[in-house]
């Protein structure tokens, strides 16, 4: 082989532009169009496969030893709501005298609030009632006028709960509600 006959980068495939042996259109220009835009499709595809398989490793990895019935479940006092209750209201009106010098008379009809799912406390409450009824017409009568006003509500509320709780036996209330209270001279 001699110097005049070396190759040229037309002999291996590279370098000139390839012409149809007709028309001078240029072959394969609808065939690199589609390649182009499979190739940047692909390049694409891989991103979305990358990102998505980091993110759920990443989850994975920080969710480990952490599953739902795991967390804490919220207290009441910090629910901003709170289901509703179903209210006993069978207790007649109690009447009775304060425990003053000069006693006051006062007038109670009270409602006991407990889980509406709770069909055992309904029957206890039921089962219960003159018992109940004692338990909240001797812990008025205990108290004077003074501890009888409006501002005490809450408190009168929360030891009434509490005192009827300690007799029962099947579930506890959630609360009680006057429906009507009144202290006269």
């Amino acid at each position: 082989m001699s110097d005049e006959e070396g190759l040229s980068l037309e002999d291996v495939g590279a370098g000139g532009e390839e012409t149809a042996p007709e028309g001078g259109k240029k072959a394969g220009f609808l065939p690199t169009f589609l390649i182009r835009i499979l190739k940047w499709a692909a390049i694409g595809l891989g991103f979305v496969i990358l990102g998505v398989t980091t993110t759920v490793i990443t989850f994975g990895l920080v969710n480990r030893n952490r599953s739902g019935a795991n967390l804490p479940a919220l207290s009441e006092e910090y629910q901003a709501y709170r289901d509703p209750l179903q209210y006993d209201d069978t207790l007649e009106e109690i009447r009775g005298v304060t425990s003053d010098e000069e006693p006051a008379i006062f007038t109670a009809k009270i409602s006991m609030g407990f889980d509406a799912e709770s069909k055992t406390i309904a029957f206890e409450l039921s089962a219960r009632k003159r018992e109940i009824q004692n338990i909240i017409f001797l812990y008025l009568s205990g108290k004077s006028k003074a501890e009888l006003k409006p501002e005490r509500y809450q408190q009168i509320q929360e030891e009434l709960k509490n005192n009827i709780n300690k007799v029962m036996r099947e579930g506890k209330i959630k609360e009680v509600a006057f429906r009507e209270f009144v202290v006269a001279q």
